[in-house]
C-alpha cells in the first residue's frame, strides 16, 4: 500500500471510532421517561418520573412530594429543599394531579427520588396541554 492510501484508511478508522463514541455517549446520556413504580430499578440515571402526587409532605427545611401512595409506602419522591421552594409555586396544589419531574434519580434510606432545584424539573399534565393549545391558536 502507498502513503496515501494508509493515511486515508487511518483517517477513515478514526473517525469511525470517533463516530462510534459518540453514539454510544448518546445512549448512555440519553433521559429515559417512567413511570414513579419503576424509579427504583433506575436509580443512577437521569430520568423522566411520571406519576401522581398522593401527598405533600412539608418537613422543616424541604418539601416531599410523594407519588402514588403517602408515607411510608411511596413509589418515588421529589424532594424540594426550603431554599428552592419560592421556585414552585403553591406546591399543596399539587396534591391529586398527575406530574413529571426530571433529574437523576438518588437513593435516600432505600427509597429513589430526585432532588428539584429548579422549575423547569417540574412539569404539570395541565401544564403540557396549556403550551399545546398556544401552539394551536
Amino acid at each position: 500500500m502507498n502513503k496515501s492510501a494508509i493515511a486515508a484508511l487511518w483517517v477513515a478508522f478514526l473517525f469511525g471510532s470517533v463516530n462510534s463514541s459518540s453514539a454510544d455517549d448518546a445512549k448512555t446520556n440519553a433521559v429515559i421517561e417512567i413511570k414513579a413504580a419503576a424509579a427504583k430499578e433506575n436509580v443512577g440515571k437521569e430520568a423522566s418520573v411520571s406519576g401522581t402526587v398522593a401527598e405533600v409532605n412539608k418537613a422543616q427545611g424541604l418539601v416531599r412530594l410523594n407519588f402514588e401512595k403517602a408515607y411510608p409506602n411511596q413509589a418515588f419522591t421529589a424532594v424540594i429543599f426550603a431554599r428552592n421552594t419560592n421556585s414552585f409555586g403553591n406546591l399543596d396544589d399539587l396534591k391529586g394531579k398527575k406530574i413529571q419531574v426530571s433529574g437523576k434519580i438518588t437513593e435516600y434510606r432505600d427509597r429513589p427520588q430526585i432532588i428539584l432545584t429548579n422549575s423547569v424539573q417540574l412539569k404539570t399534565s395541565a401544564g403540557a396541554s396549556e403550551k399545546e393549545s398556544e401552539k394551536k391558536n
